[in-house]
């Protein structure tokens, strides 16, 4: 083989290689991740039952960028803190989640609630029946 055609046969290789892993880093895939959720309640009022500390959430998008995810920067606030006493419904928007470029949110799970507000006891106050 002479020396043109080993380096040919090189630069042919190196090409596919390099469509190969474009072509893989562009596939769509979907990915599921456990994020933390924080409640925002009005300082006087406590929830019962209490929202769940953490959803399941379902983002896709080209296998490169998910792959690049840093799952623990993603938080969901539900957001309480204008309520009042009684009977709450808490919602999780997937717009809520900073998502670098080509990823989105396909589902929340669950993504929204509801909870009975109501004022939370006084430490040291005595209890009544």
């Amino acid at each position: 083989m002479r020396r043109s055609d080993l380096a040919l046969a090189l630069l042919a290789v190196a090409a596919a290689v390099a469509l190969f892993l474009v072509v893989r880093g562009e596939r769509r895939v979907t990915a599921t991740y456990t994020v933390p959720v924080v409640a925002s309640l009005p300082k006087d009022l406590a929830a019962e039952p209490a929202l769940p500390s953490d959803v399941s959430v379902a983002i896709s998008g080209p296998w490169a960028r998910l792959r690049t995810l840093d799952p623990s920067g993603l938080v969901l606030r539900a957001e309480l803190s204008r309520s009042g006493p009684g009977v709450a419904t808490w919602y999780l928007r997937s717009e809520a989640l900073h998502l670098p470029r080509g990823l989105r949110v396909d589902a929340i799970h669950p993504a929204q609630g509801s909870v009975e507000l109501h004022r939370a006891p006084v430490e040291g106050a005595p209890t009544h029946p």
